[in-house]
């Protein structure tokens, strides 16, 4: 009998090529497979909700599995991690019949955290953005409002994205920030949506950094959302600032 387990995935994507497996390099999907195999002795083919990019990380990624391997389902996420690097763990293996970690969700939750401050900072370095220059928080936000609602976001994706359109929910950004001792802040845009085309929150993180760096208006965003050219958006901002927080189903 097939049961379908659900795994709760975090990670850190540092040195990774991403989620999907690439031969003869390191990836989270080619990690867990080789963990199931190690205790079912099965080849299955692992769902995901989102395919991270290189670099990239994620606190709540979801991925789904079918298998005839018969153990108590909350005992997948233990005997996981006694396989998988210290840079990938499973936090909680559930059972869920007919279910897709890709196709079933219905919203995601992204942040892309910046230190803005003058020097490098080593301990935070693999999951954040540098940004010398002080941010203005408040032209940023300002902006970040023409990206409210359904939009074609076809100026703010990769052209090797391959969804058939860029057309995407975004319920809310919110931009925050916080102090970091000894000198300089955090600063943190969370992006909630339906869905997201390929590197589009990178680029939506590097555009609304160029307004808080005064590189470009606040009523650009919305000129360059209307264009659907890509070539008028801001730049892809660095893969290691991105991390998947959160992942939602009905």
């Amino acid at each position: 009998m097939m049961t379908t387990i659900v795994l709760t995935l975090e990670y850190d994507g540092t040195g990774l090529c991403g989620w999907q497996k690439q031969p003869n390099q390191p990836s989270i999907e080619q990690a867990v497979l080789d963990a199931i195999y190690a205790i079912s002795r099965e080849h299955v083919e692992v769902s995901v909700a989102g395919r991270t990019d290189a670099g990239v990380h994620a606190q709540g990624q979801v991925a789904s599995f079918s298998t005839q391997y018969n153990i108590p389902p909350k005992r997948w996420a233990g005997a996981l991690n006694a396989y998988l690097p210290n840079h990938i763990r499973v936090h909680q293996s559930v059972v869920r019949e007919n279910f897709n970690a890709r196709y079933d969700s219905i919203a995601k939750r992204y942040r892309y955290r910046v230190y803005n401050g003058p020097h490098y900072p080593p301990l935070v370095a693999n999951t954040s953005w540098h940004i010398r220059k002080e941010l203005d928080i408040s032209s940023m936000k300002e902006a970040a409002q023409f990206l409210i609602g359904e939009h074609d976001f076809e100026a703010f994706r990769t052209v090797h994205c391959d969804a058939p359109h860029a057309i995407r929910h975004i319920y809310s950004i919110a931009i925050t920030q916080e102090a970091r001792a000894p000198i300089g802040r955090m600063v943190d845009i969370v992006f909630h949506g339906n869905a997201f085309c390929r590197h589009m929150c990178r680029i939506l993180a590097g555009t609304l950094i160029e307004v808080g760096q005064g590189k470009r208006s606040v009523q650009s965003v919305d000129e360059v959302l209307q264009s659907r050219d890509r070539t008028l958006g801001g730049m892809t901002a660095p893969p290691q600032g991105l991390t998947l927080l959160e992942v939602e189903y009905p």
